[in-house]
């Protein structure tokens, strides 16, 4: 309004301008005038723009040093990460590192950080807007060959990327980085140090070896690479399926051939990796029969870290080799093997050759983070033929639990006259199961039922009882979502008693677990019921131990409350669920003496309750 009256005073000379604040002032305007006004002083001129990303990160500082010595070392760093999240409101991910590395703390602007895996990343997981800082400290694994030590890592992409690693030596050292930008090195006591600005969109990919003459060096320039290969297996019903990605490290000189070796007898299903131009595989070569030689062409040389990802599976029998891969044309190879169980299977290997046994949680986790089933069995090797029997036990499936009641709400009236009617609300997961059976109390009647707010007619179920048709619960976020089931049902019984007398009552027994059964019963006011005098299947309580938890009558979706109806007009006539007739819905009146009872993990057992009690007919 404010914005009207300015542009109101703006459209007028100070002259002329009326008094706006005069309660008996007028502006006479023609309507499209006054139309234009106020549509510019309601709407902003330019809606805000969105930002085209979630967030961006603005530089990336490695600062490493080499711990240790021999077969011990590693690579230490300290990485520090400044960033923006542009996105106003909801979550956002951000990728800092890449999981080859071993996370040892990560904090966002001096505070623990809050970070999962996700893609082969430990990624950040914020609210915030805004810039941020993060300082990650990770170690790193070497590789070592004919001289040469170095370590290879993807990077998160960043505007700028700057890398300073320190090596202690008492040799002069040539450091080379991959893709390096202005690379200086310096010397500090026993102390060498490399420092260079790299492209974000690789990997940091650093090699040192002891200094040679220039040109001797320059002469020895020939691509060098390196391969860290992590196969998962997952075993089930007569198939093994392989996942090898191959993380190979590209030195000196950028190479656009790359092969891998499998036995001849699996079958190749996927071969990816960035710039990917075309794959083949072949019997055969080099030199030994029985292998399939995949060869891989790329549309351009890679240098520094590439990963190759290749997915296959053989035929499982009894007793079989895990169908590993071999890297073909590298100088060193390193190997990761992990085995998951897809089924009820048991799976035992011993007399491994060319592999060595190891825990399980010594596996990267880019490895592990592969499968959500557990890994069983695990091994490295380094290069060279590796053969792992595996021995495969097949058990017979048990049956599990496919639905169950989490509450069961139950309110008995009693009258004077001796009738009594219930309710009792079940709160429903069901996976499969077609009814729920109730057996209920002899001489029962039932008067009104519903599954997941909808009303349906019961069918007789075999041997006495009856069956509530049952909806398939909704699947969130991995678990099924519970429904509910309503059955009200009348029972005749004879007057109660003018003096001493005693009841029974009792609910209906159902065909699956129920994990907590609250139980009210409202009897009249005018009779008086001992404390003492109570027994039965079911605990009296003073309160319930919780409020009653049951789901809404929402709590499924249109679909699954279509098909109760869907059962309802296609049930013959020997169920009970009608002629696609929807049933009258009874309230229970509710009013008298409240006396509470509760029961803990119900199973197909009676329950009932009795009570002495002392009434005087007015």
């Amino acid at each position: 309004m404010t914005a009207l009256l300015l542009a109101l005073s703006l459209a007028f000379p100070a002259s002329a301008a009326p008094n706006l604040n005069s309660p008996g002032g007028e502006v006479t305007l023609p309507w499209n005038d006054f139309q234009s006004l106020y549509q510019k002083g309601l709407a902003p001129e330019k809606a805000p723009e969105k930002s085209p990303l979630d967030y961006t990160l603005d530089r990336a500082v490695y600062n490493g040093r080499l711990v240790g010595k021999g077969e011990d070392a590693y690579g230490l760093f300290k990485l520090t990460v400044r960033g923006n999240v542009h996105k106003d409101k909801g979550w956002v991910t951000v990728p800092l590192l890449s999981t080859g590395a071993a996370l040892r703390s990560a904090k966002i602007d001096g505070k623990d950080a809050a970070i999962f895996l996700q893609n082969g990343y430990y990624t950040l997981i914020t609210d915030k807007t805004g810039a941020f800082t993060a300082d990650l400290e990770f170690s790193t694994s070497l590789f070592t060959a004919d001289g040469e030590t170095g370590l290879s890592l993807p990077m998160a992409p960043s505007g700028a990327t700057e890398v300073t690693f320190t090596v202690d030596d008492d040799d002069a050292l040539d450091f080379e980085i991959a893709g390096a930008r202005g690379q200086t090195a310096t010397t500090n006591g026993r102390s060498r140090t490399v420092t260079a600005a790299v492209p974000s969109l690789g990997a940091l990919a650093v090699s040192w070896q002891r200094a040679l003459p220039a040109e001797v060096a320059e002469a020895a320039k020939t691509a060098r690479v390196y391969a860290e290969t992590n196969v998962l297996f997952g075993v089930s019903e007569g198939v093994v399926q392989g996942t090898a990605r191959v993380n190979y490290t590209i030195l000196h000189k950028g190479v656009d051939t790359l092969r891998v070796e499998l036995p001849a007898d699996v079958t190749v299903l996927d071969v990816q990796g960035p710039g990917l131009r075309e794959w083949t595989q072949a019997l055969g070569a080099p030199g030994a029969a029985g292998t399939n030689i995949i060869t891989v062409r790329l549309n351009y040389e890679a240098l520094g870290a590439y990963l190759l990802s290749v997915d296959y599976e053989r035929g499982l029998t009894a007793t079989s080799v895990l169908p590993t891969p071999k890297v073909l044309d590298v100088t060193r190879e390193k190997t990761w093997i992990g085995v998951d169980a897809r089924s009820a299977l048991e799976l035992v290997s011993t007399g491994a050759t060319g592999a060595v046994p190891v825990d399980v949680r010594e596996l990267p986790a880019s490895l592990v983070g592969q499968t959500d089933f557990p890994v069983l069995l695990a091994w490295k090797a380094r290069g060279g033929d590796v053969k792992i029997p595996l021995e495969v036990k097949s058990h017979p499936d048990v049956d599990m639990l496919v639905t169950l009641v989490d509450s069961a709400v139950a309110d008995t009236l009693v009258t004077p006259d001796g009738r009594r009617m219930t309710r009792v609300r079940y709160g429903v997961r069901n996976n499969r199961k077609q009814f729920l059976r109730l057996s209920l109390p002899e001489g029962a009647e039932v008067w009104s039922a519903s599954v997941a707010g909808r009303g349906v007619k019961v069918a007789a179920g075999e041997g006495g009882g009856v069956l509530v048709p049952l909806v398939r619960s909704d699947a969130s976020g991995g678990a099924l979502t519970g429904f509910l089931v309503e059955l009200i049902y009348v029972e005749n019984g004879a007057p109660l008693a003018d003096g001493r007398g005693e009841l029974r009552v009792e609910l209906p027994r159902a065909d699956v677990p129920t994990s907590q059964l609250q139980w009210t019963v409202y009897f009249p006011e005018d009779a008086k019921i001992s404390k003492k005098h109570h027994d039965g299947t079911v605990r009296q309580v003073e309160y319930f131990s919780s409020a009653p938890q049951l789901p809404s009558d929402a709590r499924v979706g249109p679909q699954a409350q279509g098909n109760v109806q869907r059962a309802a007009n296609n049930q013959d006539g020997a169920g009970a669920l009608g002629q696609g007739v929807e049933p009258v819905r009874v309230e229970l009146p509710l009013a008298g003496q409240v006396h509470t009872y509760e029961k803990m993990l119900v199973l197909d057992e009676p329950l009932w309750v009795s009570f002495g009690y002392t009434r005087r007919e007015r």
